[in-house]
């Protein structure tokens, strides 16, 4: 039986990797703007001037901001593929059902409606629901409801599942690249 460890080094380290250019603009723009600012503040503030005090005040806020944002936003994407390397790596092929489609966004003239589903599955006497979008409108005009789907689990973390989108693809015989 396999095991899985808690963390896998080598998948979040791979995921980091794909994320640092984007974390290292993020920061070096908020550290910038963050600099000024506070430089600002620091060495040429006169009593009295408050323009200087609301703009120097203004570009440290939003260098602190864009700072703060390249964590978070890292810290989420990272998670994000690092769950998706792991599926990729350690996940089981199962079968689950589609429970509903429904419009996710309620589009204006022009733009596309996204589609959410929700379906179903089961594994080791357990039953689990999740969502996910689906990736264009004929998939949600080929797909009804209590339609076999395949999907992706983890195994360790069977609340963790996607499906895959290749098979579903071929399934429903859409054209496309998805997967």
């Amino acid at each position: 039986m396999m095991t899985l460890k808690l963390l896998s080094g080598s998948l979040l380290l791979q995921s980091l990797r794909n994320h640092l250019g984007f974390f290292s603009i993020l920061f070096f723009m908020g550290l910038a703007f963050a600099s000024v600012g506070v430089g600002l503040l620091v060495w040429a503030y006169s009593p009295g001037d408050w323009g200087l005090l609301l703009f120097a005040s203004l570009f440290a806020l939003i260098g602190f901001g864009v700072l703060v944002m390249a964590f978070v936003t890292t810290c989420s994407s990272v998670g994000y593929y690092y769950e998706r390397a792991l599926l990729k790596k350690y996940g089981i092929n199962i079968d689950g059902r589609v429970l509903t489609l429904q419009p996710y966004n309620q589009p204006e003239e022009g733009e596309e409606t996204l589609w959410l589903m929700t379906f179903e599955y089961h594994h080791q006497g357990q039953e689990y629901q999740a969502e996910t979008m689906l990736p264009g409108e004929e998939w949600a005009d080929k797909l009804p409801q209590q339609q076999w789907l395949p999907l992706r689990l983890l195994k360790p973390r069977p609340q963790v599942a996607e499906p895959r989108w290749r098979k579903l693809k071929n399934q429903l015989k859409l054209d496309g690249v998805w997967g």
